[in-house]
């Protein structure tokens, strides 16, 4: 019997058919009274060394990634692609969808159309 190799898995933290707008407002307690206030409902808050933000933009085809190091989150832009793990696990990515890509994965890109992301890394 094998043992199956184990990988981070790729998560969709949020797309356009399941974002709910009451679930990223702050909680309404945290806002009362007459004086000013604000409240803060942090998502992610990355222990890192290191955190790059950018944008990446590509054709149609197929290109090879890893995370090694680095946890990354992006939201899609424009277009569509698959991401496939070594594993051979698939998942489709399309404008609006948020997604994380935790440290550990590897695999690629299969870009269907003109694909655009913006990403977030943060050094673990």
């Amino acid at each position: 019997m094998s043992a199956e190799k184990s990988m981070p898995k790729v998560q969709i933290l949020r797309n356009a058919e399941n974002a709910n707008l009451a679930d990223l407002l702050p909680k309404p307690t945290a806002l009362e009274g007459s004086a000013p206030s604000d409240a803060t409902d942090n998502a992610i808050t990355p222990q890192a060394s290191r955190v790059d933000i950018g944008f990446w933009a590509c054709s149609p085809g197929v290109f090879t990634t890893s995370r090694q190091g680095v946890n990354e989150v992006i939201l899609v832009l424009e277009g569509s692609g698959t991401l496939v793990s070594d594993l051979g696990h698939r998942v489709e990515h399309r404008a609006g969808d948020m997604v994380l890509i935790p440290n550990g994965w590897s695999g690629a890109w299969e870009i269907h159309e003109k694909f655009k992301k913006q990403y977030i890394t943060m050094a673990v």
